[in-house]
C-alpha cells in the first residue's frame, strides 16, 4: 500500500471502526444510518457500543446536529465516538469518558495463523469465546455477539481453543484498504496483542495494514507490537435521563 498520510489513516481507522460497529448492529437486527459525515443508530446500542461515530475531521456541524437529534429520541445513555477529538459535547449532556489513539501497521510480509488460533464457525463456540472475552471486559448483562454475525463475510472471531475454552482471541473486520483488529484478549497471561495481530493479518486474502485503536498498557504493548499511533479519538457517554433527574 502507498504511503498514507496521517490525516487519511485516521479516515481509514473511523471509518474501519464504523463499519464493525454497522455490522455488530445488523447482526442484532438493529437499523442504522450512514453518510459520509456520521455513522449512527436510534436503537439502543448493544454493550460497549456507540450509537454515533465520526466519519470525517470537518463535518462537526452535521455531527453536532445528528447527535443532537439522538439525544431527543434516545431515552436512555448513549455513548458517541469522536473518531478526530473535534467535538464538545458538554453542552449535550455528555462527558468524555476517555481518550485513546488509533494505531496503524503496514504489513509488508505475509503473516502466518498463530499455533493454535482458529476462526470461531458455529454459534457453541462462538458463545464460549464470548465467555473468555467477557471475563475480561467485565460486561453488563446480555450477548454482545449474536450467532448472526458469523455469517457476516467481513467479520472473523478468532480465538485460541484450550480444553476450557478460549484462552485468548480477537475480531478482525475487513473494509476496502484495511483490517481492524478489536476486542483483543488473552486469559492466560500471555502477550495479548503479539498472537493476535497475526491472526488478524492473516484472516481476510490480501491484508496490507491493521487498524485498531487502544490506550494505557494496551497501547504500550500495541506499539511494541509494531502499531504507529496515527490520531487521536474520544469517547463520550450521556447518562439516560432519568439518571439525570
Amino acid at each position: 500500500m502507498p504511503s498514507i498520510v496521517a490525516s487519511e489513516r485516521v479516515r481509514l481507522c473511523a471509518g474501519n471502526n464504523a463499519d464493525l460497529c454497522q455490522a455488530i448492529f445488523k447482526a442484532h437486527g438493529l437499523s442504522d444510518l450512514r453518510s459520509d459525515f456520521v455513522w449512527s443508530s436510534d436503537r439502543q446500542a448493544p454493550p460497549y457500543y456507540p450509537n454515533v461515530a465520526t466519519l470525517d475531521a470537518d463535518a462537526v456541524t452535521v455531527q453536532l446536529a445528528e447527535i443532537a437529534r439522538l439525544t431527543s429520541v434516545l431515552a436512555t445513555g448513549f455513548s458517541v465516538k469522536d473518531g478526530f477529538c473535534r467535538l464538545d459535547l458538554q453542552p449535550l449532556g455528555f462527558s468524555q469518558l476517555f481518550e485513546a489513539s488509533w494505531i496503524w501497521a503496514d504489513l509488508s510480509h505475509p503473516a502466518t495463523t498463530p499455533s493454535g488460533w482458529e476462526r470461531v464457525e458455529d454459534a457453541a463456540s462462538l458463545e464460549m469465546w464470548e465467555f473468555a472475552w467477557a471475563d475480561r471486559a467485565s460486561p453488563s448483562n446480555g450477548r454482545v455477539f449474536p450467532a448472526a454475525v458469523l455469517a457476516d463475510p467481513a467479520i472473523a472471531i478468532l480465538g485460541r481453543r484450550t480444553a476450557d475454552g478460549f484462552a485468548a482471541g480477537c475480531i478482525a473486520n475487513r473494509s476496502e484498504l484495511v483490517t481492524g483488529l478489536s476486542n483483543v484478549f488473552a486469559t492466560d497471561g500471555s502477550p495479548t496483542y503479539q498472537d493476535a495481530v497475526r491472526a488478524a493479518a492473516n484472516a481476510f486474502a490480501g491484508c496490507r495494514a491493521l487498524v485498531a485503536y487502544d490506550r494505557d498498557a494496551g497501547l504500550d504493548e500495541a506499539l511494541a507490537c509494531g502499531f504507529q499511533a496515527t490520531g487521536p479519538l474520544r469517547i463520550w457517554i450521556r447518562d439516560s435521563q432519568d439518571k439525570e433527574e
